[in-house]
């Protein structure tokens, strides 16, 4: 790892505990052992750094994504994905809860990703475009996404009819609760892990049109 690549990691380290607000420059570069003016050799603020965090981070989550057939947008009008459309109008309740159970997994085990989310959630109380970040990225990406998907969805019969917003919501709802209560109480994994299975499986029973 070069001397670029640290201070990035010391960042999201610092930021994950203390939020952007309360993390200072003498905070990332104490721990590496370098001076501030070390790290203003590769960035002009503390704010370039969250820029590039960000930046990186969400270059990851569309790879990771990608895999699962999600495709999430900026939102607006664009459309979804027919890739998407095709994949999880033609998928079992078994493959949806794997699907589920592997972003919930890799959101709470991936170390990056859990210092990315706990940095946001901190954060989130520092400022308004902290927590309009927070927002955009952990609920409106995740409900628009689900609200489009359901309508496709509903159009073309899969599933049963019903408003695509509050389908939405009810599916998405209980698995950022249990990853909550995951992430207070890492104890409770498996407990929660099985609560997000019968959640969805519940829920894929309950919507899907039979065939």
């Amino acid at each position: 790892m070069n001397t670029k690549e640290l201070i990035l990691e010391e960042a999201l380290k610092q930021f994950s505990q203390k939020g952007y607000d309360g993390t200072s420059m003498s905070d990332i570069a104490g721990p590496l052992e370098i001076s501030k003016a070390a790290i203003y050799k590769h960035f002009e603020s503390k704010q370039q750094i969250f820029d590039e965090i960000i930046e990186e981070s969400e270059e990851k989550y569309k790879d990771f994504f990608e895999k699962l057939s999600v495709h999430l947008t900026n939102g607006g009008n664009k459309k979804l994905n027919k890739k998407d459309v095709n994949v999880y109008a033609d998928i079992s309740a078994k493959g949806l809860c794997e699907n589920v159970l592997t972003f919930v997994r890799f959101s709470m085990s991936d170390e990056y990703s859990r210092r990315v989310r706990r940095m946001l959630t901190i954060s989130q109380f520092q400022s308004k475009e902290l927590g309009e970040m927070y927002t955009k990225r952990y609920v409106e990406a995740m409900l628009g996404y689900d609200e489009k998907l359901f309508g496709q969805l509903i159009k073309a019969g899969v599933i049963k009819k019903g408003e695509p917003k509050v389908l939405a919501a009810m599916f998405y709802a209980p698995v950022i609760m249990y990853m909550g209560i995951w992430d207070r109480e890492p104890k409770r994994a498996k407990e929660c892990e099985r609560a997000i299975e019968n959640h969805v499986e519940q829920f894929f029973l309950m919507t899907r049109n039979k065939t």
